[in-house]
């Protein structure tokens, strides 16, 4: 993919200018690399920045001015005329925020690199944020989403793709996540492939690579262990619960990401009359079935 590098020097530290030009170039093809400095040794900068290569760069160069109104003039500019798929700023201060903003207009994806202490407005202005910590190899001490959140999403997102009468891509079920988690990387939590973390942390989802080589993830189906935990569940409560919301927020809590869409139903009621031994009082309770509570018993 075609992208470009801006570089904050006043909030990026010269040596994390390689690391975040070693992870794009993993990936993308630089075609501009342009740098913003307020101060004057501009010497200084570039040495500790080990010049990290930026003559592979089809428009490289190096600018020294006002770092943050030119970074955004020549941002604008370059979105324009140059057309880069991807625009990466390596930045830790949220004077940039308005400027991500106005590129949500466009249809270039634009990736922050900056510093896990960063202001949280900056990281979800983002569409996506990297920290460059996490890049060197070194531990996050940003308040990343738990891991129970993401699991929940990556199974919300391939529900919805379910729903559609399709398995999700892999990437479609990143970008869902991202979408809502803009510092998402597998890397903040130890792992370096995607589907290694689904497949430790997400259940009810199973990972496979189709005939044309392209992984996706499709949602297993559970009901019938939807079906014995409710039973189990009502039993313990002594066949019978007032409000058919508690068994339905037992059951979402068994089952992160638990959707009765997902089973074609698209009401409460619906989805508990499904069950054979379940029948609804008094409009919103839930009772087992006698049939069903006498031969329980008797066992």
């Amino acid at each position: 993919m075609r992208a470009a590098l801006y570089i904050d020097c006043d909030s990026i530290e010269a040596k994390a200018v390689p690391v975040i030009y070693e992870d794009i170039i993993r990936t993308d093809k630089l075609v501009i690399c342009k740098m913003f400095n307020s101060d004057k040794d501009d010497d200084s900068f570039m040495e500790s920045a080990g010049r990290f290569r930026i003559q592979d760069c089809m428009h490289g160069e190096y600018k020294v001015s006002s770092a943050m109104v030119a970074l955004a003039v020549e941002v604008m500019a370059d979105a324009a005329l140059s057309k880069p798929e991807r625009i990466y700023i390596a930045t830790g201060d949220s004077l940039t925020v308005p400027l991500l903003n106005k590129l949500r207009l466009t249809d270039i994806e634009v990736v922050v690199a900056g510093p896990c202490d960063a202001d949280k407005i900056l990281v979800n202005s983002a569409q996506r944020y990297m920290y460059i910590d996490v890049l060197a190899g070194e531990k996050c001490t940003a308040d990343i989403p738990d891991i129970g959140d993401i699991a929940k999403e990556i199974y919300s997102v391939s529900s919805y793709y379910k729903g559609q009468g399709r398995d999700a891509v892999m990437e479609q079920v990143y970008e869902g996540v991202v979408r809502r988690y803009p510092d998402f990387d597998v890397r903040n939590y130890g792992y370096t492939h995607l589907d290694t973390f689904v497949e430790n942390n997400v259940s009810g989802v199973k990972v496979y690579t189709d005939e044309n080589g392209v992984t996706k993830l499709t949602l297993v189906d559970d009901r019938e262990e939807i079906d014995t935990f409710a039973y189990e569940y009502m039993t313990g409560r002594g066949y019978k619960i007032d409000d058919m919301a508690e068994l339905l927020d037992a059951i979402r809590s068994r089952f992160p990401g638990f959707a009765m869409e997902n089973y074609g139903y698209h009401t409460d009621y619906g989805f508990i009359l499904s069950f054979s031994k379940f029948e609804i009082w008094e409009n919103k309770g839930i009772k087992m079935k006698r049939t069903f509570k006498l031969s329980e018993s008797g066992e």
